[in-house]
C-alpha cells in the first residue's frame, strides 16, 4: 500500500478488511486502532528481530504507514520473512506451479532496487535520500535445471484497489501530452514518451529500450493495447510495466537467465485481481503475468511446519 487509508476513498473490500483487522487487534492486544505504535509491533513476534535485520541488509526504505495495520508493506514481510532463513521446498513448489518452470528459491529480498543503470531511473547506482526509484517489493532468487539462475519479481498487494498511476501525464514539464492520449502516437515513438527523460533528469530512463530489445518493438511487446485508446501506461498500467521492465532487464543485464514478475495479492481482493487481469491481457501471452495468492504462500508455510504463522496470518488477514 502506497498511502495511508485517510489519504484515499477505500474500496468495498478494503473497509471489510480494515473492519475485520480492527477488531482482530482489539482481540489480539486489547487495543482498538488500524495503527501500531511501531512498525515492527504489526509482524508475527517470532521474526520482529528479524523484520529488523532484513531492513538494514535489504536497505529497505519504510513507507510513511508502515505502522497501519492494512499496510502492505508489512503483509509482504509477513508473508515471506519465513522463507528468508527457514526451508523453502514448499515454497519452490508454489512458485514452479505459478511460472510454469522447475525453480528452487534460494534467497528472499525485500523492496529490491535494481542498479540505476538499469531503468536510468535515477542519478546514480543507488538512490540518494528520498530519490524515488522501481523496486520490486519482494524478489525469490534460485535456479533453474543446469543451476541457471531465476528470478521472481513479486508485486504484493493488500487492500489496494489499483497499482499507481502515472505521474508523468500530468506533470506540468510534459510537453507532449499529446503521446499520452494515443497509442498510437505512443507507440509510433515511444522515445516522445515523457518518461523518456523527465525533468531535471540526469539520463535516459531505459523502459522502452529494454521492451524493444526483448521483443523487437514496444508494440510487440504489448500487442493487444488498444491502438485507438490512451498510451496503454497513461494510468495505473505504468506501474506493472516498470516491473516487467526490471525483469526483462536483468535478464538482458544476465544477472540471471530467466525472470518473471508475478502478482501476490489478498486472495479477496477483487478489484487489484480485475487490474492484474487488465494488465496481462496487454501482453502476448497471458501466462506472462502469473499470480501467486496469498494464501498459498501461507499453506507453504504451514507444510514446512510453521503451524502457529500460519494461524496468525489466517486469523489477522481473513486468509
Amino acid at each position: 500500500m502506497r498511502r495511508s487509508p485517510s489519504d484515499f476513498q477505500p474500496s468495498a473490500f478494503a473497509r471489510r478488511l480494515y473492519a475485520h483487522m480492527y477488531a482482530w487487534r482489539a482481540r489480539y492486544d486489547g487495543v482498538r486502532s488500524l495503527q501500531w505504535r511501531r512498525w515492527t509491533d504489526g509482524i508475527y513476534p517470532a521474526y520482529r528481530r528479524l523484520a529488523e535485520m532484513v531492513r538494514h541488509a535489504d536497505a529497505v526504505k519504510l513507507h510513511s504507514h508502515a505502522s497501519f495495520l492494512p499496510s502492505s508493506q508489512v503483509f509482504a514481510f509477513n508473508l515471506f520473512l519465513p522463507f528468508r532463513e527457514g526451508r523453502r521446498a514448499r515454497l519452490s513448489q508454489l512458485v514452479s506451479g505459478a511460472v510454469g518452470a522447475r525453480l528452487t528459491v534460494d534467497q528472499v529480498s525485500f523492496e529490491w532496487v535494481p542498479p540505476g543503470g538499469l531503468l536510468g531511473e535515477i542519478a546514480g547506482e543507488r538512490p540518494a535520500g528520498r530519490e524515488p526509484a522501481t523496486a520490486a517489493d519482494v524478489v525469490l532468487w534460485g535456479r533453474l535445471p543446469r543451476r541457471r539462475r531465476a528470478a521472481v519479481l513479486l508485486e504484493v498487494k493488500l487492500s489496494e484497489g489499483a497499482f499507481t498511476h502515472c505521474n508523468g501525464r500530468t506533470s506540468p514539464g510534459n510537453q507532449r501530452t499529446d503521446v499520452c492520449a494515443s497509442a498510437n502516437r505512443f507507440f509510433a515513438d515511444p522515445n516522445a514518451c515523457y518518461l523518456r527523460r523527465t525533468k531535471r533528469a540526469t539520463r535516459d530512463r531505459r523502459y522502452w529500450d529494454i521492451f524493444s530489445r526483448s521483443h523487437g518493438s514496444v508494440r510487440a511487446a504489448f500487442p493487444h493495447a488498444d491502438p485507438d485508446g490512451p498510451c496503454p501506461f497513461a494510468f495505473d498500467m505504468q506501474q506493472p510495466m516498470r516491473n516487467l521492465a526490471i525483469a526483462r532487464g536483468i535478464e538482458q543485464a544476465r544477472t540471471v537467465r530467466q525472470a518473471w514478475f508475478a502478482l501476490c495479492a489478498h486472495d479477496d481482493n477483487p478489484d487489484v485481481r480485475a487490474h492484474w487481469a487488465q494488465w496481462a491481457r496487454l501482453l502476448p501471452d497471458p501466462s506472462m503475468a502469473p499470480r501467486l495468492p496469498a494464501s498459498e504462500v501461507v499453506a507453504a508455510g504451514e507444510a514446512e511446519g510453521l503451524t502457529d504463522w500460519a494461524a496468525y496470518m489466517r486469523a489477522r488477514y481473513r486468509l
